[in-house]
């Protein structure tokens, strides 16, 4: 644990185009801090909301290292405001899914929950028991149709969400591509045709770098880029749910996402330590050019500009992005984890409340000093979109240009998925048994949570 009004944490991931001064405490906020909840109603417990700020006391937050500095730099103008305490908890980026899930199964909580939006991680959490109905508060109107997909259940809202959703696609380097004479690839076709092109041309540049160390990388290339163009509108989703298709059909796009991912494997596209590669190694190498591309999403550019030292021009020269799917360009989004906030119940109505107000000021006064230092794109309306990095204008660029929401996001027991798509990289599991264990997983956790 660390306490940022004591020690000023200057971490490895910078915001994407983060300004160099700490962020300036909003004019008034002093009474946007007493009015945590709009003047609508429909929570479940009313008496947390407005009323006079709460002040002194110390709130732990349960934060992913990979928070960029502008979000820490907005805990600390929190403090200032305030007169509060955050303390962090620091829950490894790497591990983050399965070390959440340990600890709050061991019944420990925090005050204020750093978690994906995806509804079957608020399931995973039993979400509906366990966090505070923020539905009452004024940045829900502001979220729109985000508020209703992410830290959502059963028509409330249980989070907000400031971060830019993930976008999932693929990094590339481009003097590599250029050296190669390979123009972007669009789908996994042009992903294999690569591999053999960089393979006969530049042997000593892994084509795909993969990460099966890190536990859920390896999902993104198996399923979320090549499902994307299946999911308009969130129809295979719907169709899932529904009951019209199963997860495991041998001609459905889960086993042909899973088919074409270990024909990347027997390729030999994969750096020869695949099950053991990280996520951390795989930025390096995409941006130093001993990696080709890299499947994974938009929570990497921080990453990416920490290894250049926090110059962001050097980032954008070397690596472009875009998206990738079966047979198209599509890339695909979900909630992101890094400023998704939640309130737990946690029974201290003193600190519930002041978790309320956190999300207030994050939403609120807070939000636009935010959004201006991470140069990222706003998630609430009515705020100005920064001067954004090339890297993450092309990453918004693909979002806007008919991204699909992740498949996962809305399906019980997906959460299952990357440690079986990890046995599928060890070869341990065929993509067929994968997909039947991913489809036995959502029946039960369907059942579960009485859908």
């Amino acid at each position: 644990m660390t306490s940022i009004s004591k020690n000023r944490r200057r971490r490895g991931a910078l915001a994407a185009g983060a300004l160099a001064t700490v962020l300036a405490a909003t004019a008034a906020c002093s009474n946007s801090m007493g009015a945590a909840g709009s003047s609508g109603g429909g929570t479940a417990d009313s008496s947390l909301f407005g009323g006079p700020a709460v002040t002194g006391v110390t709130l732990t937050v349960w934060h992913n290292t990979a928070d960029p500095q502008a979000l820490l730099d907005l805990y600390k103008a929190y403090e200032k405001e305030s007169g509060n305490t955050i303390q962090l908890v620091d829950i490894p980026a790497s591990t983050f899914p399965t070390t959440v899930q340990t600890k709050w199964a061991t019944g420990a909580r925090p005050d204020i929950l750093e978690w994906h939006g995806n509804r079957t991680d608020l399931l995973s959490l039993n979400g509906s028991q366990t966090m505070v109905d923020l539905s009452s508060m004024s940045f829900v109107a502001k979220e729109g149709q985000l508020a209703t997909l992410s830290g959502s259940l059963d028509g409330k809202t249980y989070a907000a969400t400031i971060g830019m959703p993930t976008v999932f696609g693929l990094f590339y380097n481009k003097s590599v591509l250029a050296k190669a004479g390979l123009s972007v690839p669009k789908s996994y076709a042009d992903l294999a045709a690569d591999c053999t092109v960089l393979k006969a041309k530049d042997p000593g540049v892994i084509p795909l770098y993969e990460a099966g160390a890190s536990g859920w990388p390896q999902q993104v290339l198996s399923s979320f880029d090549y499902v994307a163009q299946y999911n308009t509108g969130d129809s295979y989703a719907s169709s899932i749910l529904s009951g019209k298709t199963k997860l495991n059909d041998p001609n459905g796009p889960i086993v042909k996402g899973l088919e074409a991912y270990e024909s990347l494997k027997a390729a030999g596209c994969f750096n020869s330590d695949a099950t053991t590669g990280t996520w951390e190694t795989s930025l390096k190498y995409v941006l130093s050019g001993k990696a080709a591309m890299v499947a994974n999403g938009s929570d990497s550019v921080p990453m990416l500009d920490a290894d250049a030292d926090g110059d962001t021009a050097t980032v954008d020269a070397a690596v472009g992005f875009t998206g990738v799917s079966a047979t198209s360009s599509v890339a695909g989004y979900a909630p992101s984890p890094l400023g998704t906030y939640y309130v737990p119940k946690t029974g201290n109505t003193t600190k519930e409340r002041a978790a309320i107000q956190f999300i207030e000021y994050v939403t609120g006064a807070g939000y636009g000093s935010y959004i201006q230092q991470a140069g990222t794109i706003p998630t609430l309306s009515g705020t100005a979109t920064p001067k954004m990095q090339g890297l993450m204008q092309e990453i918004d660029t693909a979002y806007r240009n008919g991204a699909t929401l992740t498949w996962n996001s809305q399906i019980p027991g997906s959460g299952n998925f990357g440690p079986e798509s990890g046995k599928l990289l060890a070869g341990q599991e065929t993509p067929q048994a994968v997909a039947d264990k991913i489809e036995a997983y959502y029946t039960q956790a369907s059942a579960a949570a009485g859908d």
